[in-house]
């Protein structure tokens, strides 16, 4: 037991029972399970040895622990050792627990005296996601993950072949929910991800998981890590561990960034949803000069517009490649001069705002996707940020804003595409229905 984690064990096969999070809470408010609770012939640290017989053996043994209980105090390890013998098999499990969060994890398994291969598993997936998980747009059920040579590799259960994928020399290995992962550590080792078929849940279809295997036979211990994806506490842990957090890769750094900036605005507000309401209103306050400059030019612009479709119109029937296109050109020219503009200026003016802003806002939307904390997190009639909103509230209200904000912009698109564009912020309100709230909360901001 530690802080953060408590882990009960069987020791039938000397395999963990449940293992819950002590920050993060279920639907029900109880310590979050990493466990699987659906039936399935695979548990998480299961042992295989290459030779099906012994396997199924060492699943039904009767381990003998060191000790009834351990616990985690200060930096103090606690190890924890599962030991079992006939005669002509023995097997040892022994499980460090260190205060950082990581398992180290050693596995031997003799017969007659000679060693042979094993191999730790984890599955089948991690957690244990409700029906309302399930149902919120851009649910991603639990799937194998590899880090090989600097690169994360996401691997969809249903579309690995029947016998898994095998890698070698991987950094770690393991499985991930959107918000959780169990990931074995293990530089250099062999590993493999293979899909197992799941019993259908209630109403529901069969599924397939995925169960990580990873090389144990090494003099070093395997180390594990169970619990939340927290892109600040797995970078502490070493390992590229946080690479896990899918941040993105261009705007990864601003993200981080970000989240940083939200843990610190939320331990001054309080809530999570009041603080994406400030980060959101204090971003937007940094934009303010290029929005302004971007509204500016649009004034401008919608000014010369008549004049502009005017010599447009004239030169309509001209084609593309036809000298006088060039005279069409020096007329706009003089038209912009006429106006105190030039179009190379204008093109900067119109494009720059929105090249310097919109990083900013998919960086922003993008935290609200992998942040851990909103999970479960209220606000207002809002009960969890990560759920759809249940009264449907925020994203009604984002598609009735963006539709006033649309008709007070000034636009020089004909009234045709001004009617399509009216039709966006429907589209967008339907498509954010089933959004996380938090999100809908950001885009309404």
């Amino acid at each position: 037991q530690a802080s953060d984690y408590t882990v009960a064990f069987t020791n039938r096969g000397a395999r963990p029972v449940s293992w819950t999070l002590a920050r993060h809470r279920d639907a029900r408010g109880a310590p979050e399970e990493m466990i699987p609770a659906q039936g399935a012939a695979v548990r998480p640290l299961d042992v295989e040895t290459g030779d099906p017989a012994v396997d199924a053996r060492l699943r039904d043994a009767l381990f003998a622990p060191s000790a009834e209980t351990v616990a985690v105090t200060g930096a103090q390890d606690a190890p924890l050792r599962f030991s079992w013998s006939d005669g002509e098999l023995v097997a040892e499990k022994t499980l460090v627990f260190r205060a950082n969060g990581l398992v180290a994890v050693t596995v031997s398994v003799t017969r007659n005296g000679q060693p042979l291969p094993a191999r730790l598993l984890w599955g089948p997936g991690v957690g244990n996601p409700s029906a309302e998980e399930r149902e919120v747009q851009g649910y991603q059920a639990p799937r194998g993950v590899v880090f090989t040579a600097g690169v994360v590799e996401p691997l969809e259960a249903a579309k690995l072949p029947p016998s898994g994928r095998d890698f070698a020399g991987v950094e770690w290995v393991g499985v991930e929910s959107h918000y959780f992962a169990a990931l074995f550590v293990a530089p250099g080792a062999a590993a493999a991800v293979r899909p197992i078929a799941m019993p259908a849940r209630p109403d529901e279809k069969p599924s397939v998981a995925p169960v990580a295997v990873v090389d144990a036979s090494r003099p070093q211990p395997v180390q594990l890590f169970v619990g939340a994806k927290d892109h600040q506490a797995m970078a502490k842990l070493g390992h590229s561990l946080e690479r896990v957090v899918p941040v993105g890769d261009w705007i990864g750094p601003i993200v981080v960034a970000l989240m940083g900036l939200l843990r610190w605005v939320q331990s001054h507000v309080g809530n999570w949803g009041w603080s994406i309401v400030v980060l959101t209103v204090l971003i937007n306050l940094a934009m303010a000069p290029f929005r302004h400059y971007s509204i500016v030019n649009g004034l401008k612009m919608a000014k010369l517009s008549p004049e502009m479709k005017a010599i447009q119109e004239r030169y309509r029937k001209v084609p593309l490649m036809d000298p006088k296109r060039q005279q069409m050109q020096e007329e706009i020219g003089a038209l912009y001069a006429k106006h105190g503009m030039s179009m190379g200026s204008q093109m900067m003016v119109g494009c720059l705002p929105l090249l310097l802003t919109m990083p900013f806002l998919f960086a922003f939307y993008r935290v609200l996707t992998v942040s851990v904390e909103l999970r479960g997190a209220p606000f207002l009639w809002i009960s969890d940020l990560a759920q759809k909103d249940p009264l449907f509230l925020t994203p009604v209200l984002m598609g009735v804003s963006m539709f006033v904000m649309q008709k007070l912009t000034p636009s020089t698109m004909d009234p045709a595409q001004q009617r399509i564009m009216m039709l966006m912020p429907l589209m967008l309100a339907g498509m954010f229905l089933w959004a996380p709230a938090g999100l809908n909360l950001y885009w309404l901001t």
